[in-house]
């Protein structure tokens, strides 16, 4: 099996880093996990060309190579810290060319634009309250993977950040959640 991080954190040994590592502890050595980090990746912004209306892909073809990772993966895991109730540029430009997988799907009346089920897991770090930007976040994620044929099962949110160390409490749930997901065969 094949887990794909998305990891949105500038920073390489950050709160969502210590976060997605216990996650990753937790998880099955039976899985091939790749690390995208999107700070690394540079997701070229859409700009509402219409290339996607027409025909399969994009014009921009910086995220080929990401977009075959992501159709073979079967567990898709978002990491990321929250700036202000939202994501960081990068994970924000890679959601947003997921507009083909929409096109595809309405427009070019394709079922399924992803023919492989995923199911994901949302891991968020927040300096301060994170409940409304857990929600928003979410809301996000969930909009974007409906026509992806990815469904986010879980989500763990990390808060306060800004003011003490990511809890021991908080990398138990990750690293629970990595077990229970090796252990149950990707049923969440």
């Amino acid at each position: 099996m094949k887990a794909l991080i998305l990891f949105g954190s500038p920073k390489r040994n950050s709160h969502t880093a210590r976060l997605t590592g216990a996650f990753l502890k937790g998880l099955s050595k039976s899985f091939e996990v790749e690390i995208v980090r999107l700070f690394d990746l540079k997701p070229t912004p859409c700009n509402d060309c219409g290339y996607c209306k027409a025909a399969d892909g994009c014009s921009k073809k910086d995220l080929d190579e990401f977009m075959k990772h992501y159709a073979e993966a079967d567990l898709i895991v978002v990491a990321s810290p929250v700036y202000l109730d939202a994501f960081p540029a990068p994970m924000k430009a890679l959601f947003d060319r997921f507009q083909r997988f929409f096109c595809a799907r309405f427009r070019r009346h394709i079922e399924k634009p992803i023919e492989k089920p995923k199911q994901a897991v949302l891991l968020l770090t927040a300096g301060a309250d994170g409940t409304d930007a857990q929600t928003i976040l979410e809301k996000q994620v969930r909009r974007a993977f409906s026509v992806m044929n990815t469904n986010l099962c879980v989500t763990i949110l990390c808060e306060h950040t800004d003011a003490h160390e990511v809890s021991d409490a908080d990398l138990q749930r990750a690293f629970e959640l990595g077990k229970t997901i090796s252990c149950k065969g990707m049923q969440l």
